[in-house]
C-alpha cells in the first residue's frame, strides 16, 4: 500500500473511534436527556467526529486524485463524487459545528443535541458505511 492509501485508512480508523464515542454519548443522552455534562459530551464528540469526517473525506479525495483543502470544498467535492448523498446537510453540519464552539447556554446546547440526533446522525452513518466499503476493497 502507498502512503496515500495508508493516510486515508489511518484517518478513517481514528474517525471510527470518534464516531463510536459519539454513538455512546448519544446513548447516554437518551438515558439522561437533562444531564448537561452528557449534552456537552454529545456536542464535543460531534465536533470531533465532524472534524475527522471532513479530513477523512479530504484524504480519500486526495487518494482519488482530487486535491482540495478547505472543509466546504471537501464537502462539495465529496458530494460531487457520490461519497455523500446529501451535501447540504454536511454544509449545515459545518456551519453548526462552527457555532457549537461557542455554545454557552442551555437552550442552544439542547438544540444542538437535537440536530445531531435527528438531522446529522443519518448522514454520518451513511458516510461510515461508504468508508467501510472502500476500506474493505482496499484491504482485499
Amino acid at each position: 500500500m502507498s502512503e496515500q492509501d495508508l493516510r486515508w485508512l489511518q484517518r478513517f480508523d481514528n474517525w471510527q473511534r470518534a464516531y463510536k464515542t459519539l454513538q455512546h454519548a448519544l446513548m447516554a443522552h437518551q438515558k439522561s436527556p437533562g444531564d448537561e455534562i452528557v449534552q456537552m459530551a454529545v456536542i464535543k464528540s460531534f465536533e470531533m467526529t465532524f472534524e475527522l469526517s471532513w479530513k477523512t473525506m479530504k484524504d480519500f479525495l486526495q487518494y482519488s486524485g482530487i486535491d482540495v483543502k478547505l472543509p466546504r470544498e471537501v464537502i462539495k467535492q465529496s458530494f460531487a463524487n457520490a461519497m455523500l448523498t446529501d451535501g447540504q446537510i454536511w454544509i449545515d453540519m459545518l456551519e453548526e459545528r462552527n457555532l457549537m464552539a461557542h455554545v454557552y447556554d442551555e437552550a442552544r446546547a439542547r438544540l444542538a443535541v437535537d440536530h445531531i440526533m435527528n438531522r446529522y446522525m443519518h448522514s454520518i452513518e451513511q458516510l461510515h458505511q461508504y468508508f467501510l466499503s472502500k476500506a474493505k476493497s482496499c484491504s482485499a
